[in-house]
């Protein structure tokens, strides 16, 4: 089997090196390395590469839009475009030139893999839908399509072989009433067809194209092109309409696919685009306030006193704790993502993760002076992951502890629904959830920045691996929420 040939275009030297060598490792061949927009468009005519990894900023005379916007004049390339943040100015301008897809660096040699295997999978459904479209014009010969005649003053339709074909039935073709046809059409379709048919009767239009669905005699649906032109008479009048009918449910769901996976990969991107920001920004932070706090117990401890060396040590064990839990959802959401973590169902009591969990924010509790009233059927028993049920419980009283102010509570309640499923539920009487990030609360393409009572920043991720592990173990999550009066989260887990 041939190796995949990649062109790489990057102007440092280091980063370009570092780019070749994860992907020889990954199994690729490496074409060609460039450092200049030119150079780029050379190499891409001449090796002719199956995929262009372009950084959209290079130096020299021309950037990696204009090489892109020309690689693109004279080969049939996909183009991958390598970014760091750029301005909103270069972004719009980079998605005139329709690239593949975006991949922020740095990147890991899976995201690297992931990325472009998608992007030649839907370069391959391009070029098949191309070919779809070629196939479609040539339809009549190969019997897809149907011809028809319509006789406005008799109501009378003529169709020949072809046009009966698409409806499942058999014959060469025969004079017929057109009620005959209703039934073959769905309603709301019905209505446009004789819209059209009306407007070339009257003579308001002399054509007509558009498409629209037909039911054959299985039952099956199925998607058509439907073409009309009148023939007049002498005096203007139309006497008779003749039309075509083509099959075109197979362009349909191609260009399904096709959105499908540009979605699939746009999200892909944006998630992505959102890991590294969090990488970037939310898991650095924490770092300067342990950095800045143990700066100054090594070098001042001497001058403190007992309460600011006990507070400046709470506040590193507060830091600590919060990239703490970033850092192990991040590793969690990146297993998940990648397919390395595996479900493993077994039979535990629900309350007894719940009371370890509780035992692990006990500091936190006591700090922020919350009292708990925790209700816990002893027989809640559940068949589910444990460690992936012992996240969920804890990133949702964790949000629970962030959110909620000084010397309020939250509420904790195990109880057996039925027989098939136990449910989970976490109350809070904190600052509640706005109503515009509610609809985005579990999704990861899209950025969710909020605060805790002590300003501690939120990111997202934890509830969108709560809904990843609880639906990987047949359960639901759901919530309700008010701001300014809190919000509750109900998870339903499994028995059996």
């Amino acid at each position: 089997m041939n190796k995949i040939k990649i062109l790489v275009v990057e102007d440092e030297a280091i980063v370009a090196k570092n780019i070749e060598s994860k992907l020889i490792k990954a199994g690729y061949e490496v074409v060609d390395t460039v450092f200049t927009g030119n150079e780029a468009i050379k190499s891409a005519i001449e090796k002719n590469p199956d995929v262009i990894l372009l950084d959209i900023k290079l130096k020299g005379e021309i950037g990696g839009i204009e090489a892109a916007e020309r690689i693109k004049l004279q080969k049939d390339i996909p183009i991958i475009y390598l970014t760091s943040y750029t301005d909103e100015d270069t972004f719009e301008k980079a998605k005139l030139t329709e690239p593949a897809a975006y991949l922020s660096k740095p990147f890991n040699l899976d995201e690297l893999n992931r990325i472009i295997q998608l992007t030649l999978f839907n370069h391959n459904i391009k070029k098949e839908l191309i070919e779809t479209k070629r196939r479609y014009e040539l339809a009549v010969e190969a019997g897809k399509t149907g011809v028809w005649e319509y006789i406005p003053s008799e109501r009378r339709t003529v169709v020949d072989s072809g046009f009966l074909k698409l409806l499942g039935l058999k014959g060469e073709g025969k004079l017929t009433d057109e009620k005959d046809w209703a039934n073959f059409v769905p309603v709301e379709d019905l209505q446009v067809i004789s819209s059209k048919l009306n407007e070339l009767i009257s003579g308001r239009a002399d054509n007509y194209s558009f498409e629209h669905r037909i039911i054959n005699v299985d039952g099956e649906l199925r998607w058509v092109s439907s073409k009309g032109k009148s023939v007049k008479d002498e005096e203007g009048n139309t006497v008779k309409i003749i039309g075509t009918v083509t099959d075109i449910t197979d362009l349909k769901e191609t260009e399904r696919k096709l959105k499908h996976h540009s979605d699939e990969l746009k999200r892909s991107n944006v998630a992505k685009d959102n890991f590294f920001s969090i990488i970037a920004h939310d898991l650095r932070n924490p770092f300067h306030t342990i950095l800045g706090a143990s700066e100054l117990l090594a070098n001042y401890s001497f001058e403190m006193n007992q309460e600011e060396i006990k507070e400046t040590a709470q506040n590193i064990y507060r830091a600590a704790s919060n990239v703490y839990n970033l850092l192990v959802n991040l590793l969690e959401w990146s297993r998940f993502q990648t397919g390395n973590l595996e479900v493993k169902k077994s039979q535990f009591n629900l309350c007894e993760i719940v009371n370890q969990v509780l035992e692990l924010y006990s500091e936190q509790l006591e700090r922020k002076k919350l009292s708990v009233y925790r209700k816990c059927d002893e027989t809640c028993y559940v068949f589910a992951d444990k460690y992936m049920i012992e996240s969920v419980v804890r990133n949702l009283i964790s949000n629970a502890l962030k959110f909620t102010p000084v010397g309020r509570s939250i509420e904790i309640i195990c109880r057996n629904l039925d027989n098939d499923f136990v449910e989970f539920s976490v109350k809070d009487n904190g600052v509640g959830i706005p109503r515009e990030i509610q609809q985005k609360l579990f999704q990861f393409d899209t950025q969710i920045s909020t605060r805790g009572t002590e300003q501690e920043k939120g990111t997202g991720l934890g509830l969108v691996l709560c809904k990843d592990f609880i639906e990987k173990n047949d359960g639901t999550i759901s919530f309700e929420s008010e701001v300014g009066k809190g919000s509750i989260f109900k998870v339903k887990i499994p028995k059996k």
